[in-house]
C-alpha cells in the first residue's frame, strides 16, 4: 500500500505516525522498529523517535518480548464514531434475522478511502474462515462489499474513487475491472451482486447497496456463507435477491436519504 504525500500543505510527520499505526494487522500484531522501517522504507532512527512518541501518547505499547503492539487507546478513537451510528442497533435485528435464515454472516460496511470498513456484523461465526468484524478493512476492488458501495456513486464520484484506489493499491482496479464493472451493473439493475470463492476459496459472498446516511456515509449490506452450506444456484436465485429486499428494508430507516445515488 502506498500513501500520497503530493499535497505539500500536509504534515509529513503526522502522516508517518499514522502509517506506523496502519502497519499493524491481525497477521502483524507485533512489530519491531526494524520491521516498521522496512515496511515504510523510512530510516530506523526516524521510526524509533516516532514510535517513542506513539508510546507516550498511548497509541502503541511495548510488547513483553520485543517490539510494539497497538495499545487500547486506539479503541477510544473509534468509540465516538461508532456511538454516532446508533442506527446500527436497529439494523442489527434485521441483519441477525437474515443471517439466521441464510446460515451466514451479515455485515454492514462503509467507505474508508480506497477501502471498505465493516461497522456491524451479525450471525453465528462458528465454522467461518474469515469473519468481517467491526473495524476490518478490505480493498474496494476485492469484494462484493466494495462493488456494492461503488454502485452507490455517481459517475464523477466513481471516477475520483478509482483514482484514489489506484493511488493506494496500484493496479488493483485493472486486475479486477471486469468483475468490478459487472458487480456494479448487477447492483444497479438487480439490487445485488455476488461472487463465489473469490475473496476466499471457502466462502461465497453477495452484497446489496443500501444508500447514503444523512451525515454522508455510503452503506452496503453483505452476507458471507461457507461454500459447503449453500449451493451457487441457491444464492443467485434466492438468497441474493432476498438480501436486496433486506437492504430496501434498511433504506426505510430515517437515517437514510431518500435517494441512494449521489
Amino acid at each position: 500500500m502506498t500513501v500520497s504525500t503530493k499535497d505539500k500543505s500536509l504534515s509529513s510527520t503526522l502522516i508517518r505516525g499514522i502509517q506506523i499505526l496502519r502497519c499493524f494487522s491481525s497477521t502483524d500484531e507485533r512489530l519491531t522498529n526494524a520491521q516498521i522501517a522496512e515496511k515504510l522504507n523510512i530510516n530506523k532512527a526516524s521510526i524509533s523517535r516516532l514510535c517513542k512518541t506513539l508510546v507516550d501518547q498511548r497509541y502503541l505499547r511495548h510488547d513483553p518480548i520485543r517490539g510494539f503492539r497497538l495499545a487500547p487507546a486506539i479503541l477510544a478513537l473509534s468509540y465516538p464514531v461508532l456511538s454516532s451510528m446508533k442506527w446500527r442497533e436497529e439494523a442489527y435485528t434485521i441483519m441477525a434475522d437474515f443471517a439466521d435464515f441464510s446460515k451466514g454472516i451479515a455485515s454492514l460496511a462503509v467507505f474508508n478511502g480506497a477501502e471498505a470498513i465493516y461497522i456491524q456484523t451479525a450471525g453465528d461465526t462458528a465454522g467461518f474462515p474469515i469473519v468481517p468484524e467491526i473495524g476490518m478493512t478490505m480493498n474496494l476492488t476485492e469484494t462484493t462489499t466494495g462493488r456494492a458501495l461503488l454502485s452507490l456513486l455517481s459517475q464523477d464520484a466513481l471516477r475520483k474513487k478509482y483514482i484514489e484506489i489506484e493511488e493506494y493499491y496500484p493496479g488493483s482496479y485493472e486486475k479486477k475491472s471486469t468483475r468490478i464493472d459487472s458487480g456494479i451493473a448487477s447492483c444497479k439493475q438487480n439490487g445485488y451482486c455476488f461472487a463465489f470463492e473469490e475473496w476466499n476459496e471457502n466462502l461465497h459472498a453477495f452484497s446489496a447497496p443500501v444508500g447514503c446516511t444523512s451525515d454522508g456515509l455510503y452503506v452496503a449490506l453483505s452476507c458471507g456463507i461457507p461454500s459447503y452450506r449453500a449451493r451457487r444456484e441457491e444464492i443467485t436465485h434466492d438468497l441474493a435477491p432476498r438480501l436486496a429486499v433486506v437492504a430496501k428494508e434498511l433504506q426505510r430507516m430515517k437515517v437514510f436519504q431518500r435517494s441512494s445515488q449521489h
